[in-house]
């Protein structure tokens, strides 16, 4: 009998450990299909993961503006750069703008950026995310190169937290297909702070399920870790505040008057941190009509109030559907939606996981955690709703906007626990079997559906592109009395901004040409600036760097000095239009590069 648990038990750890494998695997491929910043809010998430590698743990909030801080301009220019994808359904991403993006480097100069709705947050939790942002940065690569490397540190750490919940924790099927459902997937790809809060948060329930069943023997460790883990999780979810209420009950079960304490402490920490938080973020008053802590104490001191607007927002046909789909995955910024089929599939496939995964196998020795567990799912729901209410919905509402169906996973990861507990391993028994080939197609249908949706969503575009023949020419040959126009590229022209450096790509017909020349730019007002250059010094079909004085420049000449008989080469297009073959680096670290031209 001993030997057939050890067995059951080492087949459940195999199975965790696959689990996880395919959470790498699964993550790491959508992170490579889902374009930078994508997920809503991620740009403030990634401006909050920044501030705390460089220390900053409470925003700062100037005079007039909304709470945030001093972030590289590269990285203010790689949020510009994927700013044009969110609530457009119809724009794609072309090549030109991804190898724009790519080239942005770190610049070393900072600027404000707000960013008021992470203020609330307690910033360790960003850890993953800052410390991929700080490697890169440190190591002098890309912020494209750093963002994905801060978004496989966010895979890795939701790996690492799930597989020590899964073995501290038999893991049941309803768990497994909320982590499985394509919002989830899509939030555990991106850089934002779903992913990391999802998996302490389902740590922290596993972790009390493992007190509540070992009580007094249970090693002092298991209590820290939930503490810790919760404390990070209620500071940066308010709405798992009631998550608290795990750490109490467990000292209970414990029993030890230092765990009391300890809990004692969690308590005033988070309480004090939500206070703090509250008083020093700017940026959501403007909104609301008012502070959110006088909404809140409005709310606090006539609870019917709040309940009318949430019965009012509950009994909306609309706003239910619109939680239900944006549960199971409105991808992006709420733009991307699959079918009414695939919604209904996904729909159908969790509840009936959810039916199977039902078990009342050792409820008398774990009735009273998985009560705590359930009541807290609950007062969590509630708390979604009343957080919304004070900080985004317009003083008095009439119905709770700014809710969305993700908020739910964690409240129903929890119910998944309650309803599931530990008397039964993943797919032991009939009906778990059952629920473990259920898990099977609602992952393979996430993977497909979801790369199909996103492919089409973000790169193919509705109609082909027309395609422009591109010849490159040399221009006039620099003579006494004919200089070479520099023509700059209708991106550039489009979009002016301070230029740290040019190359400009020479033809110098395979000899050391003689004499020297001078490079005439200005800028729209008429600034000018002269910077004179050797031509024995060029190379032939090579680009010439100069530095420039960060000014906006959008007009050039090559002008002869002595010598001459060199060309600049040009992208000719067949409708007409010429560009010099350009490299433009920016102060904010962007590069722009001649289209039909070769690059460095």
């Amino acid at each position: 009998m001993e030997l057939k648990k050890q067995t059951i038990v080492s087949a459940s750890n195999r199975v965790s450990l696959w689990l996880i494998l395919l959470i790498l695997v699964v993550g790491s491929f959508f992170s490579a299909l889902i374009p930078p910043l994508q997920s809503p809010d991620e740009a403030d998430h990634i401006k909050r993961a920044y501030l705390l590698s460089k220390g900053t743990i409470i925003l700062d909030a100037p005079e007039g503006q909304s709470s945030g801080g001093m972030i590289d301009s590269g990285l203010a220019a790689y949020f510009t750069a994927y700013a044009v994808l969110p609530s457009k359904q119809d724009r794609k991403l072309s090549a030109d703008e991804i190898d724009s993006a790519k080239s942005i480097k770190w610049t070393g100069i900072k600027e404000f950026s707000p960013a008021p709705g992470t203020g609330f947050y307690f910033p360790i939790i960003y850890m993953p995310q800052a410390m991929g942002l700080a490697l890169g940065e440190r190591l002098g690569l890309s912020i494209d190169t750093s963002y994905h490397l801060a978004r496989f540190m966010v895979i890795g750490s939701i790996a690492l937290l799930l597989l020590a919940a899964f073995k501290a924790y038999p893991v049941n099927p309803l768990t497994i297909a909320l982590l499985l459902i394509p919002m989830s997937v899509f939030q555990f790809s991106s850089a934002s702070l779903d992913g990391v809060s999802t998996a302490l948060a389902t740590f922290s329930v596993a972790i009390f399920l493992r007190i509540a069943n070992e009580k007094t023997n249970a090693h002092p460790w298991l209590f820290y870790a939930l503490t810790l883990s919760v404390a990070l999780v209620a500071t940066s979810r308010a709405h798992l505040l009631p998550l608290l209420a795990l750490v109490l009950v467990a000292s209970f079960y414990i029993q030890k008057k230092k765990f009391f304490y300890v809990s004692a402490f969690a308590l005033f920490f988070v309480l004090a941190w939500t206070v703090i938080a509250s008083k020093t973020t700017v940026g959501f008053s403007g909104r609301v009509g008012a502070s959110t802590a006088s909404v809140a104490w409005f709310y606090i001191a006539h609870p019917l109030a709040f309940f009318d607007v949430l019965i009012a927002t509950l009994s909306n046909n609309d706003v239910i559907r619109f939680y239900r789909e944006s549960f199971l995955g409105v991808l992006g910024w709420l733009d991307t939606r699959f079918s009414a089929e695939a919604y209904k599939f996904l729909f159908i496939c969790t509840i009936l996981i959810g039916l199977f995964s039902v078990s009342v196998k050792n409820l008398k020795t774990e009735w009273v955690a998985r009560l705590v567990i359930l009541i807290s799912a609950f007062a969590s729901i509630l708390l979604i709703f009343f957080a919304l209410l004070v900080t985004w919905n317009r003083h008095p509402a009439s119905l709770i906007e700014g809710v969305q169906g993700r908020y739910f996973l964690v409240p129903m990861i929890m119910v998944a626990y309650a309803i599931s507990g530990g008397g039964l391993k993943l797919y032991e028994g009939g009906f778990r079997k059952i629920a473990f080939l259920l898990l099977i197609l609602l992952g393979a249908f996430t993977i497909f559906s979801t790369s199909r949706l996103l492919i089409e969503r973000y790169y193919l575009a509705i109609e082909q592109p027309e395609q422009i023949s591109v010849v490159m020419r040399p221009s006039v040959v620099l003579a006494k009395n004919e200089p070479i126009t520099l023509f700059m590229s209708k991106g550039h022209e489009k979009n002016l901004q301070p230029l740290k450096r040019i190359g400009i790509m020479f033809g110098t017909y395979i000899r050391k040409n003689p004499g020297n020349a001078e490079l005439r730019l200005a800028t729209s007002d008429g600034h000018p600036l002269t910077i004179p250059f050797s031509l024995p010094d060029l190379a032939d079909n090579q680009y010439k760097y100069i530095e420039l004085d960060s000014m906006p420049y959008s007009s050039g000449q090559i002008f002869h000095l002595t010598g001459g008989g060199i060309s600049t080469w040009e992208a000719h297009e067949e409708k007409g239009s010429v560009a010099t073959c350009l490299v433009l680096e920016y102060t904010n670290g962007t590069t722009r590069y001649t289209r039909g031209c070769p690059r460095p």
